[in-house]
């Protein structure tokens, strides 16, 4: 009923779902993940595939968890007091939304995570669309970039080892 087979094939699904789940992890993501995945012997389009995804999930998840919570804090502040923005702060923000958050965005998988760059960008006050967009292709781009790299570096370190 269930011989070798179906066991190989539950391994190779399971290894599928844990590069999604651990690409969806915060701070462990796709720089991780993916080279992992590929050193492995899994198939690299379906690792950067799910891997992306994986990431890209509880990214958006966190940003209308965020949007969400700050409707309903920025709602109680605005009944409790109402004080104007200043234009230096305006100034600040748009500033940040104009060059700081394509830099945040291509930066954060190297350093902080693209969770917690979503994060700050969000508290900076920058548009929901505009930091998925930026967050998204940054994940896109280093997704590609480590697939490749990590496909072509496998493949060396085979040819080296032979």
């Amino acid at each position: 009923m269930f011989g070798i087979e179906s066991l190989y094939a539950a391994e190779g699904i399971f290894a599928y779902v844990l590069v999604f789940l651990l690409a969806a992890t915060p701070w462990i993501e796709i720089l991780v993940v993916i080279p992992t995945g590929i050193a492995l012997g899994l198939n690299p389009l379906a690792v950067s595939i799910l891997a992306f995804t994986g990431n890209l999930t509880t990214v958006y998840f966190l940003i209308f968890a965020y949007q969400y919570l700050y409707s309903i804090l920025n709602k109680r502040k605005s009944d409790e007091n109402k004080n104007p923005s200043s234009k230096r702060k305006n100034k600040a923000l748009h500033l940040w939304d104009k060059y700081g958050l394509q830099g945040l965005a291509f930066i954060s998988p190297l350093t902080v995570g693209t969770h917690f760059a979503t994060f700050i960008a969000l508290s900076f006050k920058s548009k929901k669309y505009m930091v998925t967009m930026w967050i998204t292709l940054s994940i896109l781009v280093w997704t590609v970039i480590v697939t490749i790299v990590s496909y072509y570096g496998t493949e060396s370190l085979k040819w080296l080892l032979r």
